[in-house]
């Protein structure tokens, strides 16, 4: 946890460096290095958002546990599949309204030429 005096392990008080970031690829001293990460929180409400921010700060009440982490990814799995049905059946519709529109015009079309 990060009290509220301090920014990223930096007293607030104190006048210090802003330190510079590393290089791509470089090694930060005391983090791990990985390919890529994301982070699962639940929000006090109780939902649950995955953040690709690895910079966010969070200050989480209780330490997670195994069911926490298992609910927390099925959860976020969950809604990522949510979101791609929701957008596949939006585009469907979509077409199904341009096929509507495209009919009416030829039936209009059609009526006007029989006159």
């Amino acid at each position: 946890m990060v009290s509220p005096n301090t920014l990223s392990g930096l007293d607030l008080g104190e006048d210090t460096p802003t330190p510079q970031a590393p290089a791509p690829g470089e090694a930060v001293p005391g983090k791990r290095q990985v390919a890529t990460a994301f982070l699962v929180v639940k929000h006090l409400n109780g939902e649950w958002e995955a953040l690709n921010d690895h910079e966010t700060g969070v200050d989480p009440v209780t330490k997670a546990g195994i069911l926490d982490m298992k609910a927390g990814c099925a959860e976020v799995v969950s809604d990522i599949e949510a979101s791609k049905i929701a957008a596949m059946t939006a585009h469907q519709m979509m077409q199904m309204t341009m096929q509507m529109q495209q009919q009416m015009a030829s039936q209009q079309l059609a009526s006007k030429l029989k006159l």
